[in-house]
């Protein structure tokens, strides 16, 4: 029984029995989706394997069980998947399939315009997928296997082209806006850099390679897999017959007390205070307004304070591709072999130099002074900081006396959820977003505490991901509008609102916005 076990278990292991029922593969809904899909079993060591719903005991995202891509290609281009085998299939571009991480693929690409009777055979290897959010369905979000009519020409002529797909992290996005159909692709001096710059800048994705070499039947057998392309209008995927190749993202390394850090790339935040804390200065500015940054000043009890928002998410996948690109160089030649007799002396060199001696002497910089301890007072409360700004240190540099202060803000935003004005920001409509979508962000803020609020001022930084639509400002309050271009590569909008806010009183401002 025993040995009867240890057999089954084996054949597992290496994918043999999993392809007797197709299993259903889901084309949306949440996370929870896409458990009934067929997971590859365990690969080589170091590939991660595809989970359920949850990991259990860690709560940990799963990842969506296909990566999608999509052919962007000359008009009339076809697509072959499995070319060479009696799983080939031919489609139209552009065309849309699913694919599974850690497998390296080959297509091949005929009816080339200009090129007749000419084909290529593109090499492909998913190396990550999306992690899904409630409602967004990946299939609509493909990688971009992209190759233009000039890619086309130089690789039939010898090139060698090398394009690195990578889900962009927000946090570093380019402040410009990007069509799936026409991705930004961005050159490197080489496939390592390449490799480097998308892991640098997002989460790495697809490497697709593209050169003029036909492969032999032979050479195209190991990349066909039955079981890890899901073609256009199949519902039903087998379990693959084969592990994975090569490791693929998964499921990161995360503290065993903290739990797994969410993956960041497939949306973006927008409101709060990410970066430095927002606080008025000695001067009465606003500082510390970074990109995705609300900041709302007002005046209470004579004092001019600061808070901030919630933090609102606008999930919107965008993939940029790192390209390189190899060129043929260099020329044979052959030559006949000649006599050819040489005789050379034995040579010899002698150099003796004198001992060289450097002698210097460098006076030191003189520096006196004297530094004595100075009474520092402060209170750290919940929300606020009290300090004294007063002379802290005294010196004397070269008969030069120098004084030191220590000046604080007069309120930070640790805590805003304890400030008497209560600020809330949303998006609509909710749910994924497209790359050229609009969306309305509106900002409510309401007066929660017991004393009058007087001359609020509303900035909103936003993320270079999302593009002001000038004119759409509104507010339902007299007030004063300004849009100026932020760090970001994007605008910060301004509301003045004079007056006084009453407790128990609310305004609310909105403006249009396009995700880029």
């Amino acid at each position: 029984m025993k040995g009867k076990a240890l057999t089954l278990v084996g054949a597992l292991a290496v994918g043999q029995g999993l392809t007797a029922q197709p299993v259903p593969v889901p084309s949306q809904g949440p996370v929870g989706g896409v458990a009934g899909v067929g997971v590859p079993p365990a690969g080589p060591l170091g590939a991660p394997r595809m989970a359920g719903p949850l990991e259990p005991g860690t709560g940990a995202p799963v990842i969506a069980p296909l990566a999608a891509v999509k052919f962007l290609v000359p008009k009339d281009v076809r697509v072959t998947a499995f070319p060479g085998t009696p799983l080939s299939r031919i489609y139209d571009a552009p065309a849309v399939m699913g694919l599974r991480p850690g497998y390296a693929y080959r297509f091949e690409l005929s009816n080339l315009p200009y090129q007749p009777g000419k084909t290529l055979y593109p090499e492909v290897e998913v190396r990550g997928t999306l992690v899904p959010r409630p409602g967004m369905k990946y299939m609509d979000y493909p990688l971009p296997i992209a190759f233009s009519q000039t890619d086309i020409e130089r690789v039939l002529k010898g090139a060698v082209i090398t394009k690195v797909v990578y889900l962009e992290d927000p946090e570093k996005a380019l402040p410009t806006e990007v069509s799936p159909n026409n991705p930004v692709e961005m050159p490197d001096a080489t496939d390592a850099a390449a490799i480097k710059a998308a892991t640098e800048n997002g989460r790495l994705m697809a490497v697709v390679r593209l050169g003029n070499l036909k492969p032999t039947a032979d050479q195209l057998k190991p990349y066909a897999v039955e079981g890890t392309v899901l073609l256009p209008g199949e519902k039903y995927l087998r379990a693959p017959v084969a592990p994975p190749v090569f490791p693929f993202y998964a499921h990161p390394m995360f503290d065993p007390l903290l739990g797994p850090k969410g993956p960041k790339e497939e949306c973006f935040v927008d409101g709060g205070d990410k970066g430095d804390p927002l606080g008025i200065g000695p001067a009465g500015r606003l500082g510390g307004l970074d990109a995705t940054d609300v900041g709302v000043e007002y005046t209470i009890g004579g004092r001019r304070k600061v808070t901030t928002s919630n933090v609102v998410c606008i999930c919107s996948p965008r993939f940029m591709i790192r390209r390189t690109e190899v060129l043929p160089s260099g020329f044979d030649q052959q030559h006949k072999l000649v006599a050819h007799t040489a005789a050379q002396g034995t040579g010899q060199l002698r150099e003796r130099q004198t001992p060289m001696l450097e002698v210097a002497l460098t006076k030191p910089a003189g520096f006196e002074g004297r530094v004595r301890p100075s009474a520092f007072v402060g209170k750290v409360g919940t929300a606020f900081f009290i300090g004294t700004s007063r002379p802290a240190v005294f010196a004397k540099v070269d008969n030069v006396q120098v004084v030191g202060v220590v000046v604080e803000p007069e309120q930070l935003t640790a805590f805003p959820f304890l400030a008497p004005l209560t600020v809330t920001k949303s998006v609509d409509p909710p749910g994924p977003k497209e790359p050229g979508e609009f969306v309305t962000i509106t900002i409510k803020f309401a007066n929660t505490g017991a004393k009058a609020i007087d001359d609020v001022v509303i900035s909103d930084s936003l993320s270079p991901r999302l593009e002001y639509v000038a004119g759409s400002a509104q507010s339902d309050r007299p007030s004063n509008f300004a849009a100026a271009d932020n760090d970001a590569g994007s605008v910060v909008v301004r509301w003045d609102l004079p007056g006084t806010l009453l407790p128990g009183q609310s305004g609310m401002v909105k403006f249009r916005a396009k995700v880029r």
